[in-house]
């Protein structure tokens, strides 16, 4: 049984077998004149020329049946010698003729492969477009019948190969152009409908539906699987849910509807795109939208819905494009620093106003909650993107910090944030990406704010300053902040400030702009340490932060920077050994320099004192240098040498000292490290005017005593008014002739006074000292009849760190020395 069906199985196949043979045959030998048919058929339909340099006739190319290649076919209009652009043109076409309809006359074209080669479609500035190749309509209606259905109707399946297809509008300025790498057109046709599935790989050379605004798809190579149907009955154009892949493997689906059913043609187009990068987008789109969305500044994966809906054949209506976003986190690159982990979500629209048309004026972006974080702190903001011809953003927000985050965020080597709160509550409006013009020292926008500072404590390291209890309110706009209420405790003092600082937010930016600060500041009482603090890190290299650590370097920098002039309103006041009250002043500090524009107060026992001066503290290697000019008035001397720490020196303190001071000077020194006078580098001059005053057990004095005068008062020495300028350079003070009446004696001297061991001072003793002076004598200063007479000469000079007082001539003959022996012993009787 089996072999008898195989045996009819056998013989059926070799019946059919030369059936198509004959077929095959009777096609071969009617080769020519079947060809010729099908060019007379596309003549007809044509106002042009075809030419094909060969044709071969090949049953076994692709699938058994009529199959013919053309080779060098070139197709061009009736102006082809005008404008010289063939309207197709291939090296190979390949021709699957439909054998069901070819015995009755009606050649249908079942499947075409298009080979190295392209179609060009255009229309010229004067209207003529080579689309006229095609006979129009009313031709068409002379044609045969069975010719109705057109050409579309009698094309099949469809196959390019490195085949390019381009449409150029000179009138519209529209161009669209393509190379199909390999791409087949597959048509299935219904009673009421045909669809089209087109696959494969095409460089898209750009879709230009506005030169203005520059094409889509500009450059690109795309895998495409675009899914069409005609629907006859209804008169659509529908895109079935369709995949466009971009070179860089990006899906982006596509779906839609053209209705021509009526006069007005609407259409809706929806596009997709999960995690597509921006970067990745970018390019696909026109050069304006990449331009506006560039000018945001965003990059990151973003999945979006695109919905574009608008009336065909108006080209001054512009579509409506409402679009949906949603990106995965990304950071965005700040100059002050990093937000990191940041995910937006929100929408688009060109038609904001929906009372009026669709337009790039009318457009609007939307994202109510952004959130990240700023380096190590959260925040969360809404942005607001209005008009996309020029972009301008509006952006509320939020920061909130703790100590837990403030301390990540800038250099722990540096800032060491113990406890509190700062909130940060601002608004930003201008263009989002070009904020700042570096080339003109701009901005193109406003920012606004309010920062909140609760009980923050902090240390900075580098100079061991510890703050605390920071608390205050300051506002800013991007070109002061204000600071109207803030205080905080140094550790010593508690300091309210209020004031104003310029140019921050430019700085941030890198503005070349100095940092200028304007503040007062009000110290109730005033332990004074800022002078440590200020010179502490002198000489000193800072570690430098981390590249990432981009705010902590900006501060860093601002502080060393920063320009303050400072009005001070103090109390008290109290340094070492000095203490002030009512104190008012004002200077300025700019890169490590204090200049002091005045600063007053009442001092020294009831004293007023007003100075001025600089300290320079460069760090270059040089110590700190200050200069200072002043003015005391009434003044306790000895508060005075106490309260400078004798300046200095050893020799005559202030426990030698009483009297009223009055004095104008000029002085100025290097500091070491513990904000100490440098002796060495002293220099100055002294006016004084000295009255009621007194020295009590001045060792050289005393020293005196054991030579003459044995049973005077030499413990508690009181002088008439003293007026005399020293001059100071270095430790050496240089003592113009003065007169010096006291009660113990009358004297005058000059000379040099050391803080070192240079002392030498000439003291010349009239013997009208010889006159018994006790507790009932009158000063008598700037008597003439004092400075007549003899006169005992005396040096005090500096041997080996003590002063000692001698004779000022030693004994060079015999009688006169026995002369200046026996004066001196004149001066030791009259004491006894």
């Amino acid at each position: 049984m089996f072999q008898k069906v195989l045996k009819v199985i056998g013989i059926v196949a070799l019946v059919c077998f030369f059936l198509f043979g004959a077929v095959e045959l009777w096609i071969y030998k009617n080769r020519e004149k079947l060809f010729r048919n099908a060019q007379e058929l596309i003549n007809e339909n044509l106002n042009g020329n075809l030419e094909i340099g060969d044709f071969k006739f090949r049953p076994f190319y692709g699938a058994l049946g009529l199959n013919f290649t053309l080779y060098d076919v070139k197709l061009t209009d009736t102006l082809y010698n005008v404008h010289h652009h063939p309207f197709l043109k291939a090296e190979k076409i390949h021709v699957a003729l439909d054998l069901k309809h070819v015995f009755t006359g009606d050649i249908r074209i079942k499947n075409l492969v298009l080979e190295d080669g392209g179609l060009r479609l255009f229309t010229q500035k004067d209207g003529y477009s080579n689309l006229s190749i095609f006979k129009s309509g009313k031709e068409k209606k002379d044609s045969k019948k069975g010719d109705n259905d057109g050409m579309v109707k009698k094309l099949g399946n469809v196959r390019f190969a490195n085949f390019a297809v381009a449409y150029s509008d000179s009138v519209k300025r529209k161009y669209f152009g393509a190379i199909f790498r390999d791409a087949t057109n597959i048509i299935e046709r219904t009673d009421s409908s045909t669809n089209a599935t087109l696959t494969g790989s095409v460089y898209f050379d750009g879709l230009t539906f506005n030169a203005d605004k520059g094409g889509f798809l500009m450059k690109q190579e795309t895998t495409l699987a675009l899914v069409l149907g005609y629907d006859e009955d209804e008169k659509q154009l529908k895109i079935y849910p369709s995949i466009l892949e971009s070179a860089t493997h990006d899906k982006i689906g596509i779906n839609g509807v053209f209705d021509f059913s009526d006069t007005i043609k609407v259409f809706h187009l929806n596009f997709e795109a999960k995690g597509i990068a921006v970067k990745d987008a970018l390019p696909l789109l026109n050069k304006r939208l990449k331009t506006q969305i560039d000018s945001i500044g965003v990059q990151a994966n973003v999945d979006t819905q695109v919905k574009v809906a608008g009336i065909l054949g108006r080209p001054g209506l512009k579509p409506q494009v409402d679009v949906h976003f949603e990106t995965d986190t990304f950071r965005y690159n700040l100059p002050v620093g990093v937000l990191r982990n940041m995910k937006a979500s929100g929408t688009f629209t060109n038609r904001a106003d929906t009372t009026k048309l669709a337009d790039v004026f009318n457009s609007r972006l939307i994202a109510p909650k952004i959130t990240g974080f700023f380096e190590t702190i959260p925040f969360a903001f809404k942005l607001v993107v209005n008009n996309f011809r020029n972009p301008r953003a509006d952006i509320d927000g939020r920061i909130e910090a703790d100590s837990t985050n403030m301390g990540a965020l800038l250099d722990p080597a540096r800032y060491r944030f113990k406890h509190g709160s700062a909130r940060i509550d601002f608004h930003f409006s201008g263009n989002l990406k070009r904020f700042y013009n570096a080339e003109k020292d701009n901005f193109d926008g406003k920012v606004s704010g309010k920062v909140m500072l609760k009980n923050i404590a902090m240390d900075y390291l580098p100079q061991k300053v510890r703050i605390s209890k920071i608390n205050g309110d300051l506002t800013f706009n991007e070109k002061v902040m204000v600071l109207p209420n803030l205080r905080f405790y140094d550790g010593q003092n508690t300091l309210f400030v209020r004031g104003t600082l310029l140019d921050l937010i430019p700085y941030l930016f890198g503005s070349p702009k100095p940092l200028r600060a304007n503040v007062d500041i009000n110290i109730p009482d005033w332990q004074l340490n800022w002078l440590e603090t200020l010179l502490a890190a002198r000489g000193t290299s800072k570690p430098k932060s981390q590249n990432s650590l981009k705010l902590s370097n900006l501060l860093d920098n601002a502080i060393d920077q920063m320009e303050i002039t400072a009005k001070l309103d103090a109390k008290k006041l109290k340094y070492r050994h000095f203490t002030g009250r009512d104190v008012k002043g004002e200077f300025t500090i700019s890169n490590n320099a204090v200049s002091i524009e005045y600063f007053q107060l009442k001092a020294f026992g009831g004293g007023r004192v007003r100075l001025s001066g600089e300290m320079d503290n460069d760090g270059a290697g040089k110590l700190p240098h200050m200069s200072v000019r002043a003015k005391i008035e009434n003044a306790d001397v000895h508060s005075v040498f106490y309260s400078f720490d004798n300046f200095g020196q050893k020799a005559l303190t202030h426990e030698n000292l009483k009297g009223i001071l009055n004095t104008e000077f000029n002085f100025e020194s290097a500091l070491n490290n513990n904000v100490r006078l440098v002796p060495s580098s002293m220099k100055g001059l002294l006016r004084i005017d000295l009255t009621n005053a007194y020295i009590i057990n001045f060792e050289p004095f005393m020293k005196m005593k054991k030579l003459i005068f044995k049973r005077r008062n030499f413990e508690r020495v009181r002088f008439a008014p003293i007026r005399n300028d020293f001059r100071l350079n270095g430790q050496e003070i240089a003592i113009a002739p003065m007169e010096i009446e006291s009660n113990v004696l009358t004297l005058y001297i000059d000379g040099i006074y050391s803080f070192g061991n240079k002392t030498d001072i000439n003291i010349q003793i009239p013997l009208s000292n010889l006159k018994k002076r006790d507790s009932t004598y009158v000063l008598d200063p700037n008597n003439p009849e004092k400075r007549q007479g003899s006169k005992i000469f005396l040096r005090a000079v500096d041997e080996n760190g003590e002063v000692n007082i001698k004779l000022a001539f030693r004994r060079k003959k015999k009688d006169k020395s026995d002369d200046d022996d026996s004066e001196v012993k004149k001066l030791e009787d009259v004491e006894r």
